[in-house]
């Protein structure tokens, strides 16, 4: 009888452990599942924007130096943004800008002086239906002070440094850049059936920076897109958007190409949004950029697109 009851508390005892232990390994498939369908890694991040060597810094000051070629001084850009368009924005996107997108500037005294100008450009691009829609939460930094770089996307939030001292032109580039960033990690990627924007990576790399050893230059939108796979695709979003006519007609020369901008067409501009249009300066063709956010545009004719488009 003894060693019947000793039996049953064995057994009472494998059960309880085996309970357990079923437990612990489906929550852990659990978690495993979450972060290989759910979450994205912020390592990610690492890749963007990363330093460059002095000669690649002295390039970009001194072999494409930024001009403005749209010929629209910034009181003529403010009187377009707040009579035509921000005005408008203000009323019919009040409660998703709340809801949606942040603006934070450093230091505060920032804010009233870029109330008319850099802060009605990120306002109409942010809070357009088809940029919106994919913004879960943002936060956009405006800093008075220089960094190493113009922009950078951290954490899922955006930062612009040294606001000032760029051209409204040059800060919508690199603006729209850097949410390319946050739209490549946090929105397109972020499903449950994979990372869809590895099928952009795949066209051309081998790994996060390793490209396919056969490809040139020109297979690519600009020298900075060669850094890595997640540069190759926020160069390739702002060129299609500003530039798409160019885009377009670069891709005629190279099939790599043609292969990234019908992936833009197909996954992301579903509705043919920037087909076409060509927001750069008539006065600047090169066959060659090192980074878009340099190539002049009409500031004045783009956010005009974009009131337009709702």
């Amino acid at each position: 009888m003894e060693l019947l009851d000793k039996l049953i508390k064995v057994k009472h005892f494998q059960k309880i452990f085996l309970l357990f232990v079923y437990t612990f390994l489906f929550s852990a498939l659990i978690f495993v599942g979450k972060g290989i369908f759910l979450e994205i890694s912020e390592s990610e991040e690492i890749f963007l924007e990363q330093t460059l060597p002095s000669n690649q810094y002295l390039e970009l000051e001194t072999g494409e130096e930024f001009y403005s070629f749209s010929w629209v001084t910034q009181s003529e850009v403010s009187s377009k943004v707040h009579d035509l368009i921000y005005e408008n924005f203000q009323k019919q996107y009040e409660k998703q800008r709340k809801d949606k997108v942040v603006l934070r500037y450093i230091p505060l005294s920032l804010k009233d002086s870029i109330s008319l100008t850099y802060t009605p450009i990120t306002e109409v691009f942010l809070y357009h239906d088809d940029i919106l829609k994919d913004i879960e939460k943002l936060w956009v930094y405006m800093y008075q002070n220089i960094h190493e770089t113009r922009g950078r996307m951290k954490w899922g939030n955006i930062h612009m440094f040294w606001v000032p001292q760029m051209s409204d032109e040059e800060f919508l580039g690199v603006l729209i850049h850097e949410f390319a960033h946050y739209y490549d990690i946090y929105s397109l990627s972020k499903n449950h059936f994979g990372d869809e924007s590895q099928k952009f990576y795949d066209i051309s790399w081998l790994s996060v920076s390793i490209m396919k050893w056969w490809l040139s230059e020109k297979d690519f939108v600009s020298g900075y897109s060669m850094t890595n796979q997640y540069e190759d695709f926020a160069e390739a979003y702002l060129y299609y958007i500003l530039h798409n006519r160019d885009f377009l007609k670069k891709a005629e020369w190279s099939s790599i190409l043609r292969k990234k901008y019908d992936f833009f067409q197909k996954y992301v501009f579903t509705k043919n949004q920037f087909y076409k249009e060509n927001f750069s300066s008539s006065l600047v063709e090169k066959n060659y950029h090192w980074d878009i956010t340099k190539i002049p545009v009409d500031v004045k004719n783009f956010l005009q697109y974009m009131q337009d488009d709702i």
